[in-house]
C-alpha cells in the first residue's frame, strides 16, 4: 500500500494550488457504518453503499462540469462517461477497503479491537474520503467541461478548423502547462491526443478554438512532462477518469 500511495502522491503534487470545493462531502453516518460492518465480518471486499457514495459525489461533479450542455450530450456518450465514473468509484472503493481490512491485524499479528481499528481506519478514510476525493472531485469537475468541450470542437472544426492551448498564467501555474501555452494546430494533429486538458490534477488549462491563426511549426512544438495516466484526450475518449490509474491497475 506504500507503493499506491506514493504513487497517488506523485500523481498530486503536479496539482496547481486552488482549493477545489466539494459541495457534499460522503457522510460521517456511511463511513461509520462501513467500518462497523468491515469488522464484524471480519472484513469485506465490496460496499455496494460507499461505492454509490463515491460515485454520487464524482457524477455531481461531471455534471457540474458539463453544465447546461449536459440535456444536449448524445447519451451514448453520457453513458460512456457515466460507466468510466463508475468503473473508477468501484475501483477506488475495492482499493481502500483492502486497506481498511488490513488495519484489522496490528502490527504485532494480534487482531486490533474496534477501538484501535476505528482509530488506524479513520486515518485511511481520511486519505481516502477527504485528501484524494478533493482531488478527483476537481477533476471530476474539469473533466466534464473539456470532455463536453471537445464534442463541441468536433462538430465546429470545419468552420474553427484550430485549437490553441491556453494555460491560465500566474504564480500557480505547472510547469507541465506554461510551456504549452499558445500552441496551435488542427484539431485533428496528433498533439491533441497527448496535451488536450486536463494534463494532470487540478489542471486549470484549456483550449481556444479558431477560424485562423498562425500554426506552430512542428520543430517548435514544445513537450512537457506529464503525468502518465494522462498522456491522452480524456474527451476523445469519452473518459473523465485515464484507464491507467493506479486504482485501476492494482
Amino acid at each position: 500500500m506504500n507503493e499506491l500511495h506514493q504513487q497517488l502522491s506523485d500523481l498530486h503534487v503536479s496539482c496547481c494550488e486552488h482549493k477545489a470545493v466539494l459541495p457534499n462531502l460522503i457522510d460521517q453516518s456511511i463511513i461509520d457504518q462501513l467500518l462497523l460492518n468491515i469488522f464484524n465480518a471480519g472484513g469485506l471486499l465490496q460496499s455496494p453503499e460507499m461505492k454509490a457514495a463515491i460515485f454520487n459525489d464524482l457524477w455531481k461533479g461531471v455534471k457540474i462540469g458539463i453544465g447546461a450542455d449536459f440535456d444536449t450530450l448524445d447519451e451514448d456518450f453520457i453513458q460512456a462517461l457515466r460507466g468510466n465514473v463508475s468503473q473508477f468509484s468501484d475501483a477506488k472503493n475495492y482499493t481502500m477497503l483492502r486497506e481498511l481490512n488490513a488495519a484489522l491485524i496490528k502490527a504485532d499479528g494480534t487482531l486490533a479491537t474496534f477501538s484501535e481499528f476505528q482509530e488506524a481506519a479513520r486515518k485511511i478514510t481520511d486519505i481516502y474520503l477527504k485528501n484524494y476525493l478533493k482531488a478527483e472531485y476537481n477533476l471530476a469537475v474539469t473533466g466534464g467541461q473539456m470532455a463536453a468541450k471537445w464534442k463541441q470542437i468536433i462538430a465546429n472544426k470545419d468552420a474553427l478548423p484550430l485549437l490553441q492551448f491556453d494555460a491560465i498564467i500566474d504564480t500557480q501555474t505547472t510547469e507541465i502547462c506554461r510551456p504549452l501555452d499558445g500552441v496551435t494546430l488542427p484539431v485533428d494533429h496528433p498533439f491533441w491526443n497527448r496535451f488536450y486538458p486536463p494534463n494532470h490534477y487540478g489542471c486549470r488549462s484549456t483550449v481556444r478554438q479558431l477560424a485562423q491563426g498562425t500554426v506552430t511549426a512542428n520543430d517548435k512544438i514544445p513537450s512537457a512532462d506529464i503525468p502518465d495516466m494522462f498522456k491522452t484526450n480524456l474527451g476523445a475518449n469519452s473518459l473523465i477518469f485515464p484507464t491507467g490509474h493506479p486504482y485501476f491497475i492494482r
